[in-house]
């Protein structure tokens, strides 16, 4: 195991150690001078730092948003399909699974030319329907440009959770399955009382990993919207992109870093309690 570890301490360990300790210091890269230690001023600086706070909103909003919407998407489709049988069943499947093996760009700008005020799909079917009377600036709206990218988002991710209920359906024994229809359960009690609780540990795990995976999204928010109109669209990770390469503050954004490990670690600590609470 020795050489393993020392891989990890040297790609993940210096980093973060790193991060920590830049994270105490005044560092900017268009200063000659060198870094000065200031202790914990960052981080008194973050809590005073209105778009902080915004942007740790949109990306609480987007994370969970996205999360918890692609659950209630992917696992009912599951369930719908569950015994769907026939020549076009395989086909069916992988056209729902299709989304999720779009690169994160390629979703990002494909939704951005869908959002296009001026002949952008959304819009034009939105017109010929008549559900709006002229064109919608999705992403360029303070109000409309983080749902708009949470949709977005949305439409690669519920495929993940699709495919995750699937195979948990599947390994359900059939035995079971069986028992309850010999009881006459109904479809609501066959689904609550036996078939959630073989979903239950696949859906936290699989959430947990989303989770870190949505709150760590760059790609799609920057190539939509590069984080704006103004902020109101800037997640955390943006925002840590913005301070470190374009203001160059590299003491403030590894403060940022710092206080993003933790909410992290707080959330994986939170959803690793929910895992083995009923399962010492």
């Amino acid at each position: 195991m020795l050489p393993t570890i020392a891989i990890l301490a040297l790609i993940v360990g210096y980093p973060v150690v790193s991060t920590f300790v830049l994270s105490t210091r005044d560092y900017n890269l268009l200063d000659l001078s060198p870094p000065s230690f200031i202790g914990l001023e960052n981080f008194g600086s973050i809590w005073s730092d209105r778009v902080f706070w915004e942007a740790l909103t949109n990306t609480l909003w987007y994370t969970f948003g996205t999360v918890v919407v692609s659950v209630l998407i992917g696992g009912g489709i599951a369930l719908l399909l569950e015994n769907l049988q026939g020549r076009f069943a395989g086909w069916i499947r992988a056209f729902v699974v299709a989304p999720w093996a779009v690169p994160f760009v390629v979703t990002a700008f494909l939704f951005r030319l869908m959002y296009m005020q001026n002949g952008g799909v959304v819009n034009e079917v939105l017109l010929e329907i008549g559900l709006i009377a002229s064109p919608v600036a999705w992403l360029n709206d303070s109000d409309l440009a983080l749902p708009s990218i949470i949709v977005a988002n949305i439409w690669g991710t519920a495929p993940f959770f699709f495919l995750l209920v699937a195979s948990a359906l599947v390994a359900i024994p059939d035995s079971v399955l069986e028992s309850a229809r010999v009881d006459r359960a109904g479809l609501w009690s066959t689904f609550w009382h036996i078939k959630l609780p073989f979903l239950r540990n696949p859906l936290v795990i699989g959430s947990l990993l989303m989770i870190i995976m949505n709150f760590n999204d760059f790609a799609k928010v920057w190539v939509m919207t590069q984080g704006g109109p103004g902020y109101a669209s800037t997640t955390l990770v943006v925002y840590v992109y913005r301070m470190a390469f374009e203001n160059f503050e590299l003491g403030y954004a590894s403060a940022l870093g710092v206080i993003w490990l933790l909410l992290l670690l707080v959330v994986a600590a939170g959803y690793i309690r929910l895992l083995w609470g009923k399962n010492p």
